[in-house]
């Protein structure tokens, strides 16, 4: 089993569309590297030899984390681990005032965070895949006035890059 089925669990178009996008960024440094020394007009440095190919901005109303180009910035598919544990390790990290739940709903394919703020449900983070149809979660958090919100962990050209995780939560909280 390769690392992009591990990452897109099987979904032959986007892995296709990762291993593009692998190579391109592999050419692209290795035809910057050839072309260093003519560009200067004497040979490049080693450690300047390699240069990563520019990160195009992404496109998209956000700007920041979604577009067909995965961002510089950390993001979930950049992560060593798998998504939940991205998620995870963001929410452990930048919101410590909170006692953080995680539970995996029963025949599901989600994960559900819940902030607690002492006796109270602060916030409600559902991640699931973008084929899901459940609003469930949504609704009765909704009725129960508890923030809530929704993270797709398989939609092409979606990076959840973690500026724009913990900008999305950091307002649901203050919300």
């Amino acid at each position: 089993m390769s690392i992009f089925s591990k990452l897109f669990g099987g979904d032959a178009k986007a892995e296709k569309a990762a291993r593009d996008l692998l190579n391109g960024l592999v050419n692209g440094a290795a035809n910057s590297q050839k072309e260093a020394p003519s560009r200067t007009g004497a040979a490049a440095p080693a450690q300047s030899a390699v240069r990563p190919e520019p990160v195009r901005p992404a496109e998209g109303p956000s700007g920041f984390s979604w577009g067909p180009v995965m961002p510089a910035e950390e993001n979930q598919f950049n992560f060593s681990g798998t998504y939940d544990q991205y998620f995870e390790r963001i929410y452990r990290a930048e919101f410590p005032a909170y006692r953080l739940a995680r539970e995996t709903p029963r025949g599901r394919r989600a994960t559900v965070f819940t902030f607690w703020d002492g006796g109270r449900k602060a916030l409600v983070v559902e991640l699931l895949a973008q084929s899901s149809a459940s609003r469930k979660l949504r609704t009765d958090c909704a009725r129960a006035g508890i923030p809530y919100l929704r993270f797709y962990y398989d939609h092409e050209g979606w990076w959840n890059t973690r500026a724009y995780v913990v900008t999305r939560t950091r307002n649901a909280l203050a919300g």
